[in-house]
């Protein structure tokens, strides 16, 4: 003989295979985050991108009700980082702050153990840090015409100093859309690399305006134009180099919040709606500007954030065919 109850365990049942069944997402946990976040960095501690975590960190705790601990993972132009990332729980308790060197090792390394857009989750953009295109004092240039002039008529080539990829390939951009060839001189980082602009060991440099400014206010170094789309708060005088001379160049480098892919969505949606309050808040806003950071108020919400990212990983591409440099 069946049950009476029996229709109605079967129907609990079938509603909880059905709940089983449904995408991650609808199953996240509405009390996350019960933990610490571990927010990685791939770039050694005092860093541009240490920087942006640090200052982030305790404002998006309090937002969160929880601790984010810094965790610098540097190697590898930050894939090492990204690598842990990728393949860790996606859950919402370990997330990465990504340049753009992430868009470009998509194409820079030719094994790296993850797709750079389809095995993350996009957060938000956060913002932009230009570069500045600066010369030793002792060149005689003084705007983005007379440089590509100058680097037309040099022989041998004019050289330039570069750190990291994301100065590598925003020089090398310039190269192709100004129809010149600079050639690279690599350094380990910018300790290395702002003395040897300094000292006239290279004449020219792209690198970020805050390494750069106490220099060219010094008068060692002359600052030609700013890599951004747009002039920049920090130096408003400097022109682009899209105005300068070579219409539609942009290369800066931006920062963003990724967590892996298969990330529950009302996690992702969580995580959003703490770095929009962070974001707006004045004394982070502050202290991100005193950085040399441009916070992008167009291109936030994870549905933009990742189409952005899925561009630009096709905007460098081309570019770093063209060099021939790959890493494998």
């Amino acid at each position: 003989m069946i049950s009476s109850k029996m229709p109605r365990i079967l129907a609990t049942l079938l509603g909880a295979a059905a709940i089983v069944s449904l995408p991650g997402h609808v199953l996240a946990n509405p009390t996350y985050p019960e933990r610490p976040i571990q927010l990685v960095v791939g770039f050694s501690a005092g860093g541009p991108a240490d920087l942006v975590a640090r200052t982030l960190a305790p404002a998006l705790g309090r937002e969160l009700g929880t601790t984010i601990v810094v965790e610098n993972k540097p190697g590898a132009d930050g894939s090492i980082a990204a690598t842990l990332v990728a393949k860790a729980k996606p859950d919402g308790y370990t997330l990465l702050i990504a340049p753009n060197t992430h868009s470009i090792n998509a194409s820079l390394y030719k094994k790296l153990p993850f797709d750079s857009a389809k095995d993350f989750a996009a957060v938000t953009l956060i913002g932009e840090s230009p570069n500045i295109v600066a010369v030793n004092a002792s060149v005689p240039v003084t705007s983005i015409k007379e440089l590509i002039e100058h680097a037309k008529a040099a022989d041998p080539s004019l050289n330039y100093g570069s750190s990291s990829s994301i100065t590598q390939f925003a020089t090398e951009l310039f190269n192709i859309q100004a129809g010149i060839k600079m050639q690279r001189i690599p350094y380990k980082g910018a300790g290395q690399a702002i003395p040897a602009l300094l000292s006239g060991e290279v004449p020219v440099m792209f690198s970020s305006i805050m390494t750069l400014l106490p220099h060219i206010e010094g008068g060692r170094v002359r600052a030609l134009a700013v890599t951004s789309a747009s002039r920049v708060p920090l130096a408003p005088d400097l022109p682009t180099v899209a105005e300068s001379g070579l219409p539609g160049y942009e290369a800066s480098t931006w920062y963003g919040l990724l967590a892996p892919a298969q990330t529950p969505k009302p996690v992702i949606a969580r995580l959003y709606e703490a770095m929009e309050k962070v974001l707006a808040d004045g004394e982070i806003r502050e202290k991100l500007e005193a950085q040399g950071l441009v916070l992008q108020n167009q291109i936030n919400d994870p549905a933009a954030f990742q189409a952005y990212l899925q561009a630009d990983i096709e905007r460098w591409r081309p570019v770093i065919e063209a060099t021939g440099v790959a890493i494998h």
